[in-house]
């Protein structure tokens, strides 16, 4: 059996839950592996621990205040302002002045995008609506044709 199996088994091994299958399983493996026995002395080491403790008794309605209390922040944290009220006042401030100096940025940049676009529309505006542009339609065109039919004399 492969290290990685023989760890899932160590905590189960140390409360007695194999069957006796796993456990002949696991003991001839860590016969042959000295790294899952060191995980196993490990485990075994923290489980003394624990097991050798003091048990003490909670006061009468621990349970019942520690349960409000958690139901009250997860109601206040649920709504919208929950997120600010749980914050200290320098943090938000921080916050908000970060947002308005990102916000800042980002108006300055774009007016300055719009700017420069703004005055080469202008200039090509300006330059369409002159005549310059227009030139004489021949006679034999399309537009010469028009011209005629319009009773439009040719210009230039």
């Amino acid at each position: 059996m492969k290290c990685s199996q023989i760890r899932k088994m160590i905590s189960p091994f140390v409360d007695g839950e194999l069957g006796p299958d796993e456990n002949k399983v696991f003991t001839s493996h860590l016969a042959g592996c000295p790294t899952c026995r060191k995980e196993l002395e490990e485990t075994e080491s923290v489980h003394s621990l624990f097991t050798s403790t003091e048990r003490l008794e909670a006061p009468l309605g621990f349970a019942t205040r520690v349960m409000a209390c958690i139901e009250e922040r997860e109601q206040v944290s649920s709504s919208f302002w929950g997120f600010f009220t749980h914050q200290p006042v320098f943090l938000r401030a921080v916050e908000v002045a970060f947002a308005l100096v990102i916000f800042m940025i980002g108006a300055i940049s774009g007016n300055m995008l719009v700017v420069d676009r703004i005055s080469v529309r202008q200039s090509t505006v300006q330059e369409s609506f002159s005549l310059d542009l227009f030139q004489a339609a021949p006679p034999g065109s399309v537009g010469g044709i028009f011209g005629s039919l319009a009773e439009v004399p040719n210009e230039r």
